[in-house]
């Protein structure tokens, strides 16, 4: 019997094991980098929005650094993962696309590796704020702020996770509240 299970189902037995669903806390957060960009004012924050469905980052006012307007949820899994929430859309931050090409996009939640997000390297303290790498589980990629689009728009992408991460792969929770 296990022969013929085997012989007509060889993926199952490949299978991936499901991600735990269990949500073990959430926060509301602003997800914020730091202009990475050589020549920038230091210390200038640029927090991840989602306008029209596509993740960019954009420039944290001088007099929202303190109160700010935090536009995510991050989400806390069972596995040590996190899940980000855009609030404005109840969408999840996915990464979606061709392996090995994905592309950041707000998509319908379903708790796939796409949308999860695990911290991938040390911590870095900076404006007494931690900041981490956070790689996505189905592409192994990190979230990163990549660079001026036009006007005040910065992009959000996903790129190689680096062993020393450059300042455009390091993110923080701010304005965090349980």
């Amino acid at each position: 019997m296990g022969a013929y299970l085997a012989g007509l189902h060889p993926a199952a037995a490949r299978r991936a094991p499901a991600l735990p669903s269990k949500v073990l806390g959430y926060q509301t957060v602003g997800l914020v980098a730091q202009d990475s960009r050589s020549g920038s004012s230091p210390g200038q924050l640029l927090q991840l929005l989602g306008p029209r469905g596509t993740p960019q980052f954009s420039p944290v006012a001088p007099a929202q650094v303190q109160t700010g307007s935090p536009q995510w949820t991050a989400d806390l899994m069972a596995g040590n993962s996190y899940i980000f929430i855009f609030l404005p859309t109840g969408e999840c931050l996915t990464a979606a696309g061709l392996a090995g090409q994905p592309k950041l996009t707000l998509e319908h939640c379903d708790l796939a590796a796409a949308q999860r997000w695990r911290r991938a390297a040390s911590v870095v303290q900076s404006q007494g704020h931690a900041f981490y790498q956070y790689a996505n589980l189905g592409d192994s990629a990190c979230l990163a702020e990549a660079g001026e689009l036009s006007g005040q728009d910065y992009g959000a992408a996903l790129e190689a996770c680096s062993a020393s991460p450059p300042p455009s792969q390091l993110i923080a929770f701010w304005w965090a509240s349980v």
